[in-house]
This record gives C-alpha cells, sequence and structure tokens, in this order.
C-alpha cells in the first residue's frame, strides 16, 4: 500500500466528514489504486503493513478485494484474517469489511475500509468446528459399525445359505425316493457284513445270500450301487435318459444286453477311413505337425481362422500380454465363475497355454523346481495344437477351463492350505488337467469300442480315450524340445527313464510319483470309473472336468448345449455306419438336453461336488452353483411338461 501525505485541510475534512457519516470507528478509504486517502485516528494507530500469510497471500486477498468492490461491485466485501498481539503474542482475528463509495474530493470510484476484532467470535467458530469433527468422527466410527454388522449379516446370512444348499445337498441324497444311487454300495455292504460278524450281532440270511450272488458275478463293481440298471430302468425317470446314464456309467455292461458289434456293424464301416484319419495313434505321433493338418476352425469357435493359425504356427506363448490380457489373468486366479470365453476371444489360439503357464508361473512352480520356460512354452503350445477347435465341447477353451478350475480348487478351495497334496503333486494335477483330453475326437468311448477303433483294439476296450490323452501327451514331453523338468543330460528316445537324471530340485522318483498322480487323475476322468473314484486326486481333477455344472447359468448353459451339438454329431456318425443312434444323440429328438441334465446332475453333480466339499469346505461355492443350475434345469423341464 502506499500512503500519501494528507491534502489540504478542506478536502481532508470533506473526506473525513464522508467516512464519519458511514462509520467513525477504524475507517479508512482508499481509492481504486490502492492508496490511502484518508483514515480516522484510531484506524491509523491501528494500521500495519504486515500480513500473516506473506506476501503471496497479501496479493491474493487484494486482487480479490478489488475485484469485488470495482469489478463485481458487491455491496459490502469482506475479509477475516489472524494477527499476533506485540504484547502477548496470542492471536487475534480482524475482520475487514470493505464498502464501494465515491471519493468526496475527485468523485472516483473508492473503497471504505473498516476492522472490527472477531476474534471471540472465531473463537466459538473454532469450538463449534471443534465439536462438529468431533461428531463427524463419531458419526463416521457409527456408520464403520453399521457396515460391519451389515457385512457380518451379509457374512451370516451367506453362511445360512450355504448350510441351507449342503442341508438340501444331503436331503436330496437321503430323502429323495430310492434310486439306484441311493442304494448301499456293494463294498458298503460287505464292509457292514464284517462288522456285524466282528461285533457277534446277528446277520440276515437273505443279506448274506444276496451278497454271495453280488460277488459271485466276475463283472460286479464293487463300489458301484447295487441294482443300479434295474432301478435306473424303473419308472420315474425318462427311458432315453436312463439307457443315457447307463451307457455312461455302465457302458460294458449295457453292451451284454444289445446284438454283436458284428451284427450291428456293416462290415465296410467297421473301421470307417475317415475317423482312422482324425487319430494318431502313439507309435505314429508325429512331434512337427503340418500346417494342413492342423483342423480348421468351426462355427463353434468365437475367434477367427486366420488368428488362430497365427497362433499355432508359435512355439512360445505371443508376448506382450496385453493389459485387458494380463487383466483377465488375474480375475482367473480368484473368480470362481470365471468366464473363459472372454478369455478365448481376447488370445485367439494360445489360451490354453498362457492361462496354464500364468498359474504355473503365479503358484511358484517354475521358480520352485528350476522349470525351462522355454520348453514349458513350447509344451504347452504342443499341448494346445492337439485339441481340435472345430469339436463343440472337447477343445481346448474347455480344457482351459477344466485347469482354471483346478487352479482355484487348489489354491482357493481348500486343497493346498489343507496340505492334502505336495508340490510336485500339485505341479502334477497341472499337466493332468492341461493333457486330460489331449487329442480328443469328439466321440466318446462306447462309440470306439462299437466300431472296433484301433484306440479301442490297443487299449482292450479299457478307457481308450483317456489312455490315448495319457500316453500320446506323455510322448510329447519326453521330446528333447519340451522336456521342461532340469536334465543333466539330453533325452534318448529308446529309454525315458535313462535321461532322467534329474538335477538340484526334482528326482526321478518325483517325476515317478508325479506321473502315478497324473495317471490316475486322468483315467479318472473316464465316466465308467465314476464309482472307482476314491482319492482326492481323481475327485479334484474329475470336479473341474465338469466344472462347468458350478458356472454363471449363461456360461453353464452354454457349454451344456457345445455338449448337445457333440453328442449330435456322434449320433449322425452312427446313422452313417448302420449303427444305433446312442441315447440322447439323436438331433430328430429335441428336449434330450433338458431331460438328461436333471438326471446327471441329480446322479453325477452334486453327489460329487458334496464329496468335495466335504473334503474341502472352502470349495462349498461350487456345490451353492450347482444347486443353482440344477434348480434352473428343474424349472425348465417342469416349465416343458418334461
Amino acid at each position: 500500500m502506499h500512503i500519501i501525505e494528507p491534502e489540504q485541510s478542506s478536502i481532508a475534512d470533506s473526506r473525513v466528514s464522508a467516512m464519519h457519516d458511514r462509520d467513525p470507528i477504524h475507517t479508512m478509504l482508499y481509492d481504486s489504486k490502492g492508496m490511502l486517502l484518508s483514515a480516522n485516528k484510531a484506524a491509523m494507530s491501528a494500521f500495519h503493513i504486515d500480513t500473516p500469510g506473506g506476501q503471496e497471500e497479501a496479493d491474493r486477498a487484494y486482487a480479490e478485494a478489488m475485484h469485488a468492490v470495482f469489478t463485481a461491485q458487491v455491496d459490502c466485501h469482506r475479509h477475516s484474517q489472524p494477527f499476533s498481539r506485540k504484547k502477548d503474542g496470542k492471536v487475534r482475528w480482524a475482520m475487514l469489511e470493505m464498502w464501494p463509495m465515491l471519493d468526496p474530493v475527485s468523485q472516483s470510484p473508492a473503497v471504505l475500509v473498516k476492522t472490527s476484532n472477531i476474534t471471540q467470535m472465531k473463537l466459538l467458530e473454532l469450538e463449534l468446528a471443534g465439536r462438529q469433527d468431533s461428531l463427524q468422527r463419531h458419526n463416521d466410527e457409527l456408520e464403520q459399525d453399521s457396515v460391519a454388522m451389515q457385512a457380518e449379516a451379509r457374512k451370516l446370512q451367506r453362511e445360512a445359505n450355504s448350510l441351507a444348499r449342503r442341508l438340501e445337498a444331503i436331503m436330496h441324497d437321503k430323502l429323495k425316493a430310492r434310486t439306484s444311487f441311493d442304494e448301499p454300495t456293494i463294498d458298503k455292504t460287505l464292509g457292514d457284513t464284517c462288522r456285524n460278524a466282528i461285533h457277534g450281532r446277528a446277520q440276515d440270511v437273505q443279506e448274506a445270500v444276496d451278497l454271495y450272488n453280488m460277488l459271485s458275478d466276475s463283472d460286479t463293481n464293487l463300489r458301484q450301487p447295487i441294482g443300479m440298471a434295474s432301478q435306473l430302468l424303473q419308472e420315474g425317470m425318462d427311458s432315453d435318459v436312463a439307457r443315457s446314464m447307463l451307457q455312461l456309467l455302465q457302458g460294458n455292461e449295457l453292451r451284454k444286453s444289445q446284438p454283436d458289434a458284428a451284427e450291428t456293424v456293416p462290415q465296410e464301416a467297421a473301421v470307417p477311413a475317415a475317423q482312422l484319419a482324425s487319430w494318431k495313434t502313439v507309435a505314429h505321433m508325429d512331434w512337427r505337425e503340418p500346417a494342413e493338418e492342423q483342423a480348421n476352425v468351426g462355427d463353434v469357435a468365437s475367434t477367427s481362422q486366420p488368428a488362430i493359425a497365427a497362433a499355432e504356427s508359435l512355439t512360445v506363448i505371443p508376448a506382450p500380454v496385453t493389459p485387458a490380457v494380463e487383466r483377465m489373468l488375474q480375475d482367473a486366479s480368484t473368480n470362481w465363475q470365471f468366464d473363459i470365453f472372454a478369455l478365448a476371444d481376447a488370445t485367439p489360439g494360445y489360451t490354453l497355454s498362457l492361462l496354464t503357464f500364468h498359474v504355473m508361473k503365479q503358484s511358484g512352480l517354475v521358480q520352485e523346481y528350476s522349470l525351462d520356460e522355454s520348453k514349458l512354452q513350447a509344451f504347452l503350445r504342443q499341448i494346445e495344437r492337439g485339441y481340435d477347435p472345430s469339436i463343440p465341447y472337447h477343445n481346448s477353451i474347455h480344457v482351459a477351463s477344466v485347469v482354471q478350475i483346478t487352479h482355484m480348487l487348489l489354491t482357493r478351495g481348500g486343497v493346498m492350505k489343507s496340505n492334502a497334496m505336495t508340490r510336485s503333486q500339485q505341479l502334477a494335477t497341472y499337466i493332468s488337467a492341461v493333457v486330460h483330453d489331449f487329442q480328443h475326437g469328439g466321440v466318446n468311448n462306447d462309440f470306439l469300442i462299437k466300431t472296433f477303433h484301433p484306440l479301442a483294439m490297443l487299449y482292450n476296450d479299457i478307457s481308450p480315450l483317456e489312455n490315448h490323452h495319457l500316453a500320446s501327451a506323455a510322448m510329447v514331453l519326453h521330446h528333447p524340445d519340451h522336456v521342461f523338468f532340469p536334465v543333466s543330460r539330453p533325452p534318448t528316445h529308446a529309454y525315458y527313464h535313462a535321461y532322467l537324471v534329474l538335477v538340484e530340485r526334482v528326482s526321478a522318483e518325483q517325476v515317478g510319483a508325479m506321473r502315478a498322480v497324473s495317471i490316475a487323475q486322468v483315467l479318472g476322468t473316464d465316466m465308467k470309473k465314476h464309482f472307482d473314484i476314491t482319492s482326492r486326486f481323481q475327485m479334484l481333477l474329475k470336479c473341474a472336468d465338469i466344472g462347468h455344472l458350478a458356472a454363471a447359468p449363461a456360461l453353464h448353459q452354454r457349454w451344456a448345449y457345445q455338449l448337445e451339438e457333440e453328442f449330435f454329431r456322434q449320433g449322425d456318425q452312427e446313422r452313417v455306419l448302420g449303427l444305433p443312434v446312442s441315447p440322447l444323440m439323436d438331433r430328430n429328438l429335441r428336449g434330450g438336453m433338458t431331460k438328461s441334465q436333471v438326471g446327471f446332475f441329480s446322479i453325477v453333480g452334486i453327489p460329487q461336488f458334496k464329496a468335495m466339499t466335504d473334503l474341502f469346505e472352502d470349495a462349498n461355492q461350487m456345490l451353492e452353483g450347482v444347486l443353482e443350475n440344477y434348480h434352473r434345469w428343474e424349472a425348465a423341464a417342469a416349465a416343458a411338461g418334461l
């Protein structure tokens, strides 16, 4: 501010008089340039030019005041500021009130300023603000308590719902009208008989006779419910569904009641050439498949043929991974109902290899066992090439889904947390998941057996698909370019064990044990062995293999109808070959999917996932998803009058 000397007494008196008329206390008059024109005695004695906020604050306050008074022309502009008393250094507050007026001398715009002590008011404001802050903090604490209580209520509700669903699953097993799968199994009956004898309890003679007759049958499956065939074929279940379930779970026994294959299959069609060409036996497997041998993308695949062809030409996983794909991969590690189709659209042709490599890296297995990342990627890419994208269901996207669910069960379902598996068994389980349908041809074991397919011949009609998946994948792993375990010398094709002299992290014994785990797991995916699944290793992969039963309803329905289309294609082949069309595989008879799903959930799905959650409670969310989809199929069947 610039202070000018008082002018002539008449001018000064004129200004003092005008100021006094407005307000006699602490009053100063400034022109529009900020120059002091006049001030009364009290104002002059209290005036000081220092500003507590410094020059920058003073400039800001000055600019704000000039704009308000001379540009905006407000009636009164107020500015409060603290200052320290010289005597005691205590902070005081002053209020500067500014009114526009005309200089009585020059008649130019001026501003009249009055200073008031508002310290008491400020102290009250600060006290009130403190109380408001205290109340706000208290209110925030109450809101946090409320949120915590609501979260606890939701948690309790989820637990109640979970218990209700588990109870429902138990009631489904215990109180439903008895079918074949409510009957005791033969091994349980035998065990009860032995316990009764040990404890000296009386044994019913008829039960002993029945047990003897059952055991006398050389083909009796001890873990299969007693009288399964007769129970399934009784009234209460659609005949096509019953026959389909029998074929699924008891294929060899069901074929005994059917005409001989020689009477049914035309001689010239017994081994169709087209079908032979689509399968590769282990002995003739080629490591580097020519591009022309790769299967084309069918109408089921969502990605383009050029994109898949480009991905298949790679021996390593494409890089870099985009942020969007990275987010999907992170979601796959935590989401029980992950959308695998979205990831497949974003990673055409390399979804399986990318996801499997991601979960193996994330789990720390790659580092822990010093796995060769380049060879691991090459192995995964070669395995992915073995899945035909034109097959509606048993394709690489299905297998990627199985890998993702396997990872969830291991890391989020309580399997690893409970120490139910060792780290080497975890590694073996990932490999089992990625190879469990390797080179699947889109038809089931029954088709291979009744058409005398070379795979059925090779494996003596015993799980030809699953044996082929394992054997052919093992041959891929044995190739020098794909042995991702650290080895001390290059492999030889003559004897696998000759080059399994592993160094540092993995012993030959561990590799043998991991191979045993994979064999048990993959062979356990054969539905004919459903009742033989006893180990948690087999149960885990089996749950993952049918994991779409627990998927979000839209995803589950998509998988169900893709599986139905694969069934229809097998039925088409059976019709061309002059074979009886398998139950639920005749595309001319619609509605079978809705009917069969209720039966499949009741007989296979719900008991399987209930057994899993009985062992690992953290996997209960999958059982909840299964029950939700089961109720939807029940409602659909009821609405359709099925």
